[in-house]
């Protein structure tokens, strides 16, 4: 008996994977995707990076833009139609100087996902917006593990494409006067 146990611990001792990750997922409406989101954008420190189709979620703007106000290096990739969108906060996040770019190379930006301090993520359908939050039925997770790395790379592709001139230049012509 004391065989098998030590056996077992071993075994799950061998696995790092099993030991470090901790994946939580939450469901909305109103099932805590907004308010853990928001509490993870407040302990961020250094770095957080944003993948997100749709963003008007008044709490977790004013969380993005605190960040920033804290030393935060925030960095949103967000969609082009979503962004022009009447309740789209894009505009207002741009002119509170948030480092914002609108997609140019797929269709649309689809993702929704974040990298809070290069070591925890979350993803899931959950846009960021008020209605996720209060009427859709949507989920959010939020992980530790191996996946981390995947998503920072994914992150600094799309970054990489979807260039500052070019997300600017759309941001001038449809947010103009």
């Amino acid at each position: 008996m004391i065989h098998k146990f030590i056996l077992s611990l071993a075994l799950i001792l061998s696995c790092p994977f099993m030991v470090k990750a901790k994946n939580i997922a939450y469901f909305s409406p109103r099932g805590k995707c907004e308010k853990n989101i928001v509490d993870k954008i407040n302990a961020t420190t250094k770095t957080l990076d944003v993948a997100v189709y749709s963003i008007n979620n008044d709490k977790i703007v004013e969380a993005l833009i605190n960040a920033k106000k804290r030393g935060v290096k925030v960095r949103i990739l967000t969609d082009k139609t979503q962004a022009k969108g009447k309740s789209s906060k894009v505009k207002y996040l741009y002119d509170n100087g948030l480092n914002i770019r609108v997609h140019s190379k797929f269709k649309i930006e689809h993702n929704k996902f974040a990298i809070y301090d290069k070591e925890v993520g979350s993803t899931g359908s959950f846009n960021w917006t008020n209605p996720a939050e209060k009427k859709n039925s949507e989920n959010c997770m939020f992980f530790d593990d191996e996946a981390v790395e995947e998503y920072k790379r994914r992150f600094e592709y799309l970054w990489r494409i979807n260039t500052k001139e070019k997300s600017d230049k759309w941001i001038e012509k449809h947010f103009e006067g």
